[in-house]
């Protein structure tokens, strides 16, 4: 805490302004050891701990629309209360985690620290902020890509298929099922955990299967490009009962206890017989639906066994391990991560120049 010369708290505002500006969390990540921050931001999670001393210290993961952050709240962290104007101290050991921090608006004053070589982000002060002033909603992540841009390729896929598949993809992606299935996440961590995610990465699956398709198709391979592309475009059909947002990408009950493979296959079921889809289509489709995961300890209750499952299989794998590549972060001047256990890998992230040979 910084006091004045007559040995009076300095506010927020006065305190930080002439040295900190608002920095988003994509900013503060780029941040080196001993660099102070500021930020507003929602807190998602707060967890209570006890240190070697037996000192409660939090491990909280925050937001905003530039990802995730995970930091610490020590033991001799300030807490303030300013929902009302009026900047109030807060006893730690009063706090409700789910009352009073879990999805709400806080702004904090922190500092970049290195512990065993990682850096670690630890807030000195928490500000709890009227969620009126700034909602939540603000705070949420969504796809770098523009949602017009998007919704425009996806349509087009389909206007590319053939009859009975152009058909029914545009009855099941109609209604209150295309508004959900645009806005949803792929995944609560890991990969696309945002808004508009599950669309982002349905289409770069099926970009990607639809280019290896082809290239297989003109070697002779007996590709169903329509059965491909339809497949897809319905593989995650599971994840709009799996994940919600509620504000922030969560697990619902069903994708618990069930998952979204399972759940998908059914609700494609269900819509095949409600379009009167024939048999041996939606066997094609439904294929391609339980098996994606491509390995049984994956989640797929069985194998792909036709040249459009192990494409889409492919093309769904790599989509997930690119973006684990491209969203993990390298600490200090190391080109190679820390172990991914989501991947199952470390990635190397080399430094790369755009200079020429020749030039």
């Amino acid at each position: 805490m910084v006091h004045n010369k007559t040995g009076k708290v300095i506010g927020l505002a006065s305190q930080t302004n002439k040295i900190l500006e608002n920095q988003n969390l994509g900013d503060i990540k780029a941040l080196e050891a001993g660099k102070r921050f500021k930020a507003v931001v929602a807190l998602i999670t707060a967890r209570q701990r006890k240190d070697k001393n037996d000192r409660i210290f939090w491990e909280v993961t925050v937001m905003d629309s530039f990802g995730n952050l995970d930091a610490k709240i020590w033991s001799d962290a300030k807490w303030w209360n300013i929902r009302n104007g009026n900047k109030e101290p807060i006893a730690p050991e009063s706090i409700d985690p789910q009352e009073d921090l879990v999805n709400k608006p806080v702004g904090v004053i922190g500092t970049v620290t290195e512990f065993k070589g990682r850096l670690q982000y630890n807030f000195n002060e928490i500000y709890l902020l009227d969620p009126e002033k700034h909602p939540i909603s603000s705070f949420l992540q969504k796809s770098p890509i523009p949602l017009e841009e998007m919704e425009k390729e996806f349509w087009a896929i389909i206007e590319k298929c053939r009859e009975p598949l152009r058909g029914f993809l545009s009855f099941t992606f109609s209604g209150s099922l295309w508004k959900e299935f645009k806005n949803a996440p792929a995944a609560v961590s890991h990969h696309h955990a945002y808004v508009h995610g599950l669309l982002e990465h349905t289409l770069a699956v099926t970009r990607s299967a639809m280019s290896i398709g082809e290239a297989y198709q003109s070697k002779g391979f007996p590709v169903e490009m329509d059965i491909l592309t339809a497949g897809a475009l319905l593989h995650d059909l599971g994840k709009l009962e799996a994940y919600s947002l509620d504000p922030f990408p969560g697990m619902t009950l069903q994708g618990t206890v069930i998952d979204h493979i399972p759940l998908g296959y059914a609700k494609f079921r269900s819509l095949a017989s409600e379009y009167g889809l024939d048999e041996n289509t939606a066997i094609s489709l439904g294929h391609i639906i339980v098996s994606h995961h491509g390995r049984k300890e994956y989640g797929s209750p069985v194998l792909p066994a036709t040249p459009e499952a192990i494409i889409v299989s492919m093309a769904d794998e790599l989509d997930f391990i690119l973006h684990c590549w491209d969203s993990v972060e390298i600490q200090g001047d190391s080109e190679i991560s820390d172990f991914s256990y989501s991947a199952q890998r470390r990635f190397w992230k080399r430094q790369v120049t755009n200079d020429k040979k020749g030039e």
